[in-house]
C-alpha cells in the first residue's frame, strides 16, 4: 500500500519538464552548501551542489520543479533510479519555500520574505469619490 501511495505521488509530481535549463547567476561569496543535505554525500554530491545554486536564490515555482527534475537526472545517471527517486521525493518535500530550513527554496533570501509591495500607480488604493 506504501508503495502505491509513493508511486502515486511520484507520478503526480513528476510531470515531464521541457527546456531543463535554468538561468545561469554568479553566485555571492556567501553562499554555502551542504552538499546533499540529508542524504549522504557520494559520486553524486556535484549534483546536489548544483540543485543547491538553484535553490539559493528562488524564483517562480517552474524553477524549482526545473531544478528538481535536473537533480533526478544527475543523480538518476549516478546512482540509479531507486535512489534518484528517493531524494526527488525529498527535495519536494522538504525544500518548500515557507519553512526556515537552510535548504528551502530561496535559502539565500531572508526569512520570511516580505510580500510584494503593491502598485499604487492604479488609483485602486484611493476611496471612491476622489
Amino acid at each position: 500500500m506504501k508503495f502505491i501511495l509513493i508511486y502515486v505521488l511520484f507520478a503526480f509530481f513528476s510531470t515531464q519538464v521541457t527546456g531543463q535549463v535554468l538561468p545561469v547567476r554568479d553566485m555571492p561569496s556567501e553562499f554555502k552548501t551542504d552538499g546533499c543535505s540529508w542524504f549522504p554525500d557520494g559520486n553524486y554530491r556535484d549534483c546536489c551542489v548544483e540543485h543547491d545554486k538553484s535553490y539559493y536564490f528562488g524564483g517562480p515555482l517552474k524553477e524549482r520543479k526545473k531544478a528538481d527534475k535536473i537533480l533526478y537526472d544527475c543523480v538518476k545517471s549516478k546512482k540509479g533510479k531507486i535512489f534518484a527517486s528517493a531524494m526527488w521525493i525529498g527535495v519536494r518535500i522538504g525544500g518548500v519555500s515557507f519553512l526556515p530550513t537552510p535548504f528551502r527554496w530561496g535559502f539565500g533570501n531572508k526569512w520570511p520574505a516580505k510580500e510584494p509591495e503593491k502598485d499604487k500607480t492604479d488609483g485602486l488604493d484611493k476611496p471612491i469619490g476622489q
